[in-house]
């Protein structure tokens, strides 16, 4: 017969009593680890540095009694089972013993019946843990809820002033390379990004949406990544070393929100970092695993590593060991909930002097995943082409328009979706860039009104939005499968949404 392991805490002052227990659990089938106690103190240094499945407590003791161990353990705020055995007392104690909270009560010439109480006791500790984890998981998906409503009720406001300041201080980098100036740009660019982060990490979180499935290389997401973050990097003094191997398979996913995972992963280790002194380090590898199936990625730095009693938490939902104010306890909720959803796995190991490494594990993409990647990279050079850009805000539109103009394109802009309407029409633009959320004619009633004229016209569209929460708009775009910009986006992102939509408009659809 197999042993069931059982960690047993024994309040009892007679060891031959406490060995008669041990011996009854034995008989039964179990493999006890025991530890005995006899007084409060003892108890409660027990209970705070140990897990227990099982509390056995003698009723009357020269130090302690029963009752008392039972208020230790309620004080504990454990559900732990408890059982009191008692050497003589009768029913009407038996009964009190019950009532103040005893999940059994025997006398010790009479534990016949005590492994098949143990065992009833054990199947309902693991259903009330069942039912505890389900009510914080509801908890958790309230607040969720209730955090994503209100995320994307600002969200458009905050993004629409952060997309005019990212596209015109990207403008003012690019006019300023070479002068000394140019840094001041880099410093607007970084805190605006950093701003973004947090906006997107909370829609992020919020929304739950399932990645887009294309083929990814892991190494352009590091690097992209690193593009944004290098700039406090570098104001933090912490060297990067990249340890990446070339070549690389491919994975199936986001490259959005896997690089999102690196951007919060890099960012955890710069906020650890700055609490040691020089050499600050943050090592990247990537790889593939022992088996050949998936793609590894691993972020190290040479920190203080975390704490035991803290890396059980560490992906939990608004957990941060961060001073009040300095985080938000989403940031690696989010990388979880992220790898998760791309199937894969996320790890974190070290403590002490050895610091701090997330290790992430992605299934590699298939063949045909990986030459559509290989197609879409070589192809997603937007060649210049008439556009029209609708949106309310001029600021936002002017931007949009500089970017566009910069990058060869003909822009014209138009603040009215009414008067939009009819210059679409006439089908001189091969792309439209049309913000969703609009007065009188939004987005979507702009591109049903001209997909109900022309609909060759329906892939032409390119949607601008702070508000992919929205469950209206995330139907709609996964309804139209439209190609979307989230606001603020960079240079990058524009053109390849642009290039999208004349793929797509050229009939190409295999690029989302």
């Amino acid at each position: 017969m197999n042993e069931k392991q059982l960690r047993v805490l024994i309040v009892e002052d007679n060891p031959a009593d406490a060995e008669l227990l041990e011996l009854e659990l034995v008989n039964g089938g179990y493999a006890p680890r025991i530890s005995r106690v006899q007084t409060a103190n003892e108890m409660q240094a027990a209970l705070e540095g140990s897990e227990w499945d099982l509390v056995l407590s003698d009723f009357m003791m020269p130090r302690f009694t029963g009752l008392g161990a039972l208020e230790v353990l309620k004080a504990s705020g454990k559900d732990i089972p408890f059982i009191l055995v008692s050497g003589s007392a009768g029913d009407d104690v038996a009964v009190d013993a019950m009532r103040a909270g005893a999940h059994d009560f025997f006398t010790k010439g009479s534990l016949a019946l005590l492994v098949s109480a143990i065992e009833r006791e054990l199947r309902e500790a693991k259903l009330r843990a069942t039912a505890r984890a389900q009510r914080e998981q509801l908890h958790q998906h309230e607040k969720l809820a209730a955090l994503g409503t209100l995320m994307a009720g600002i969200a458009h406001e905050l993004n629409n002033p952060l997309s005019v300041i990212m596209h015109q201080a990207t403008l003012l980098d690019v006019s300023l390379s070479g002068d000394p100036r140019q840094a001041r740009a880099q410093r607007v660019l970084y805190a605006v990004n950093a701003c973004s982060r947090i906006v997107s990490n909370f829609l992020a979180l919020a929304r739950h949406d399932p990645p887009r499935r294309v083929a990814v290389s892991i190494n352009e997401v590091v690097h992209a990544a690193m593009e944004l973050v290098a700039y406090g990097l570098r104001t933090d003094e912490i060297e990067v070393e990249l340890m990446l191997s070339d070549p690389l398979p491919a994975v199936e996913g986001d490259p959005q929100q896997l690089e999102r995972v690196v951007i919060n992963l890099v960012t955890n280790a710069q906020y650890a970092l700055r609490s040691r002194e020089a050499p600050r380090r943050i090592v990247i590898r990537s790889g593939v695993d022992s088996g050949g199936h998936g793609v590894l990625l691993s972020v190290a730095d040479n920190g203080a590593g975390i704490a035991p009693e803290v890396r059980s938490r560490i992906f939990d939902p608004f957990f941060t060991t961060k001073p009040t104010g300095e985080g938000t306890g989403l940031g690696l909720s989010l990388c979880h909930g992220i790898v998760s959803s791309h199937h894969g796995t996320i790890a974190v190991s070290g403590e002490g002097e050895n610091g701090t490494t997330f290790l992430i594990n992605l299934p590699a993409a298939s063949d045909d995943r990986a030459e559509l990647s290989r197609v879409a990279r070589s192809t997603l050079q937007a060649p210049p082409s008439r556009i029209l850009i609708v949106d309310d805000d001029p600021e936002v539109a002017g931007a949009f328009r500089e970017i566009l103009t910069l990058q060869g394109h003909q822009v014209d802009v138009e603040v009215s979706s009414r008067v939009a309407l009819q210059r679409i029409l006439t089908g001189v633009y091969a792309v439209v860039m049309t913000d969703m959320r609009m007065p009188d004619l939004d987005g979507p009633a702009l591109y049903r009104e001209v997909v109900a004229r022309c609909p060759q016209l329906a892939y032409s569209f390119v949607f601008i939005t702070g508000d992919t929460f929205s469950p209206a708009t995330d139907r709609f775009l996964k309804e139209t499968q439209s190609v979307y910009l989230d606001k603020p986006c960079t240079f990058d992102e524009v053109e390849s949404a642009v290039a999208r939509a004349l793929l797509r408009r050229a009939g190409d659809v295999r690029i989302p």
